[in-house]
C-alpha cells in the first residue's frame, strides 16, 4: 500500500513549471524591442519591478514574433506587451496616458478610455506549453 501511494504522489503536478508562449502580431516596424511583462496579482499589474517575468525581444522585421517565457508555475496570469519602437525602454504617452506606441493585453479591453485591470485582462494558465495570440494595436481616436 506505501508502494502505491509513493507511486501515485510521485505521479501528481506539485509546482510544476511551464511555458508559456506568445505569438505576437501586428509589428508593424522592423526596429525597437518588444517588451512582455508576465503578472501574478492585482498588485503586481503594470509594476515592472514586481512582475512575474519581464523580457524584451529585438525587432529584426515586420509581421509576427514569437516570446516564450519558461518556468512560471501555473496558475493566475495577466499579460501587457508593448512594442517600443523608439528603443528607450517605456510605453511613451501622450496627453492623459495615451499610449503612442502598440499594445496588447492578454485578453481584449472592455473600454480603451482606461487602463485596464488584472481583472480585466487576466487568464488562466495551466498546460505544459500553453500558446496565446496577440495583436499589437495602436490606440486611436
Amino acid at each position: 500500500m506505501l508502494l502505491f501511494i509513493v507511486l501515485v504522489c510521485s505521479l501528481l503536478p506539485l509546482n510544476e513549471k511551464s511555458s508559456l508562449v506568445l505569438e505576437i502580431d501586428n509589428i508593424e516596424q522592423a526596429k525597437g524591442y518588444v517588451w512582455v511583462g508576465v503578472y501574478d496579482s492585482e498588485k503586481s499589474f503594470l509594476n515592472k519591478e514586481l512582475a512575474t517575468a519581464v523580457l524584451g525581444e529585438a525587432i529584426k522585421r515586420v509581421g509576427s514574433l514569437s516570446v516564450e517565457v519558461k518556468d512560471i508555475p501555473y496558475g493566475t496570469y495577466a499579460v501587457a506587451i508593448f512594442h517600443d519602437i523608439n528603443g528607450n525602454g517605456e510605453l511613451d504617452q501622450g496627453m492623459f496616458g495615451v499610449p503612442k506606441e502598440p499594445y496588447a493585453f492578454s485578453r481584449p479591453l472592455k473600454s480603451k478610455w482606461r487602463a485596464p485591470t488584472f481583472e480585466d485582462v487576466k487568464f488562466q494558465f495551466k498546460s505544459p506549453k500553453q500558446r496565446l495570440r496577440l495583436g499589437l494595436a495602436d490606440w486611436s481616436w
